[in-house]
Formats: structure tokens, C-alpha cells, sequence
């Protein structure tokens, strides 16, 4: 049997000091029956110089003028030749066995359409964060309506089903792989999703900061679109209100992020109004997204990302509000024991005064008392 050849697409727009490592890492896949198509979309830096200095015949260059990431990869479409589709943004990696993984998977199970598997986060110098992208697909294809759980650059995808959908939306300056992983959904793609990294994330500092805007009306636009078709079917069109909250709460999070108090506290209350059951058992569900947008890669301090939150609550949220000590007391301790792991007493001294001030029933806790101990004698 012939192997099947994967087209590897890899939208670049002046990120010449990544694009080397990123091509590397598909040259180092297991599985070899593979070409690359390096798509330079108008970059001014030293990009065309980066992709034309791999000899390797299995990769080639394309230049077209810039247009965005979404008609990028709709170039590279057009010249793929693969049965089988996969994404990597040139600041991303692939891991060694991520081809073979999730082709496995598809011959083992030949209805499957679309494979996904986890992406393990990494900084700007390509060190490995102790975070993940690792949330399922939904048994439910309609839930992919509240967010999108999956890295592009850990999917594989039939290019026939590709071929059954519209391209990427090049109307779009963000979300556009959410969108396409819907609308393949709508049209029936059956999706299957492995518990196994398969690629490598890069999170730069900046990126909740300077997107926060951006993001809100691109996550907007995607359910706009969605919930416009006529032919949506009843029991997608059921989740809007939930899932127009569940943008308006991701948003919530850049925009504490990027300090934009306002727009945070007035896309926090607009979630509540779509959706009430988010107060719910004193709020507990939102509770646990506010210490998981904190403890995000990109927020360098969790403590104070989580009081800015804390301080700047909608009357809409007052039921969270009487938890502010005792959840921010919890994030202090969580920080504490972090730190003491990790060997950075100063910051365990610092987030265990901190757990006691805002909690001080932590100081009959043994763990949290040890803590302290120990980093007030190695200070002394």
C-alpha cells in the first residue's frame, strides 16, 4: 500500500528567528512521507532566507503578498498535494512521533476525520512550561461551541473533508482554526482527540496582553457567523446564550490581563446575564476559571492577576465577592507551596504572609506553618 503523503503547512510572517526550529521538527518526524510548504505571507525580515536554506526537497517556499494567517494557510491548501492536512505556526513545534501518532489513529479507525492529541506549552527560548493544552474534544460536537479546546499545530485532517467545508475565513485576524474545527463538526467530521503530546506550544509574554481587543471581537464574530446559518441545527442553536457567555468570560480574562479594568468588569457581567447558572452554587464554576486564567503561562504574577480580578467584580458578581479572602488566601498557598518546591523561598515567604492576611485560619494548617518556619530560619 502506497503511504499516504501529509502536506505540513507553515504560515510565516516575519518570524525568521523561529522558522528554522519549526521546519527541524517536522524533518525530525518519525513518519517521513511528508512535504513541507513554507508560506511566507509578505515578510520583511530574513524569512525567505531561513526556509530557502534547507536543501531537503520536501520543503519549498511560496511568497505571497501579506493577506493574514487564514489566506496563508488557504495558499498552502492550494498547493498541498497530501491526503492528509496539518498546521504548524512558525513559532510552534512538532514533536518526533506527531505525524506517526495521529495517522495511527486514523488508520485504526477509518471514519475518523480529524485527530488531535495535546501540546505541551514552551517560552520564548523553546523551554518547556509545566502547562498543557490537554482538553479533550467533546463527546457532544455542538460543545465545541463554548471554546475551542485544541492546538492547531496538534491536529491531522482528511484533506476530503477539508475539501466538504469553506476555507479558512481570511476575514478573520483570529479564531480562524476554532472556526474551521466547528464548522467541520457541523458538517458531520467525525473527530477523535488522544491523550499524548504531540507538539510543542510557544506562549510569548505578551500574547493576553496585546490581543485582548482583538480577541474579543474575533471569539464574537466566530458565533455570529455560526449562529447566522439557517441551517444550524436545534440543538446547537440551544447553547448560544451559553456559549456567547463563555466568550465574554475568556475575554474577561485578557482584558484583567491587559488592565483594562472596564472592559473586564463589563464582560464579566454581560456573561452573567447571558448565562445565570454561572452564580450557581455561590458562583463555584466561575470561581475555579478566575484561578485558571491566573495561573496561565502568560500571567507572570498569579497573586496579583487574581486580587485585580478580585477588586474589579460586577455587582452582577457580589456572591464571588464574599469569597475574595478565602479564594485568594487558597491562590496564596497554592503560590506558596509552588514556590517552596521550587526552591525560591523569598517568593514562598512572600505568598504564605500573604495566605495568612487574607486567610488566617491557614496558620492552624501544618503545611502552610512548615512553610513558614522554614523560610523565616533559612532568612535568618
Amino acid at each position: 500500500m502506497k503511504a499516504q503523503t501529509v502536506s505540513v503547512i507553515i504560515p510565516a510572517y516575519n518570524q525568521g528567528d523561529y522558522l528554522a526550529e519549526a521546519i527541524e521538527s517536522v524533518l525530525a518526524q518519525t513518519y517521513s512521507h511528508f512535504e513541507i510548504l513554507v508560506i511566507d505571507d509578505g515578510s520583511t525580515d530574513n524569512t525567505a532566507d531561513v526556509a530557502k536554506s534547507f536543501s531537503d526537497p520536501r520543503v519549498r517556499y511560496i511568497f505571497r503578498e501579506n493577506g493574514g494567517l487564514s489566506a496563508a494557510r488557504n495558499t498552502g491548501l492550494k498547493h498541498a498535494s497530501g491526503e492528509l492536512i496539518t498546521f504548524l505556526d512558525s513559532d510552534d513545534l512538532f514533536l518526533p512521533e506527531k505525524l506517526s501518532t495521529l495517522k495511527a489513529e486514523m488508520e485504526n479507525n477509518p471514519e475518523v476525520g480529524l485527530t488531535a492529541g495535546q501540546a505541551i506549552m514552551i517560552d520564548d527560548r523553546s523551554q518547556r512550561l509545566d502547562k498543557m493544552v490537554d482538553s479533550p474534544l467533546p463527546e457532544n460536537p455542538a460543545q465545541l461551541l463554548l471554546g475551542n479546546p485544541i492546538h492547531v499545530g496538534s491536529v491531522l485532517v482528511k484533506r476530503a473533508w477539508l475539501d466538504q467545508v469553506e476555507p479558512f475565513d481570511e476575514s478573520f485576524r483570529a479564531c480562524e482554526d476554532w472556526d474551521m474545527w466547528i464548522r467541520l463538526a457541523k458538517a458531520g467530521c467525525p473527530m477523535r482527540w488522544l491523550p499524548v503530546p504531540v507538539s510543542l506550544y510557544r506562549v510569548h509574554a505578551a500574547q493576553m496582553t496585546r490581543g485582548a481587543e482583538r480577541m474579543r471581537t474575533a471569539m464574537l464574530a466566530t458565533l455570529d457567523k455560526i449562529f447566522s446559518y439557517s441551517d444550524l441545527p436545534k440543538e446547537w442553536r440551544a447553547l448560544k446564550n451559553t456559549a456567547y457567555a463563555a466568550v465574554y468570560i475568556r475575554a474577561a480574562a485578557r482584558a484583567f490581563h491587559a488592565n483594562e479594568l472596564i472592559n473586564g468588569k463589563a464582560d464579566l457581567d454581560k456573561a452573567i446575564q447571558l448565562d445565570s447558572s454561572l452564580l450557581d452554587n455561590h458562583a463555584d464554576k466561575l470561581s475555579t476559571q478566575l484561578a485558571g486564567w491566573a495561573d496561565a503561562p502568560m500571567v507572570s504574577n498569579s497573586l496579583a492577576y487574581l486580587e485585580r480580578v478580585y477588586d474589579n467584580l460586577p455587582d452582577s458578581l457580589a456572591v464571588l465577592r464574599k469569597n475574595r479572602r478565602n479564594n485568594l488566601g487558597q491562590m496564596a498557598v497554592q503560590k506558596a507551596f509552588e514556590s517552596y518546591q521550587q526552591g525560591d523561598l523569598a517568593a514562598a515567604r512572600f505568598f504564605i504572609h500573604r495566605a495568612f492576611r487574607y486567610q488566617p485560619s491557614w496558620l492552624k494548617n501544618r503545611g502552610a506553618l512548615s512553610i513558614f518556619a522554614r523560610t523565616y530560619f533559612a532568612r535568618s
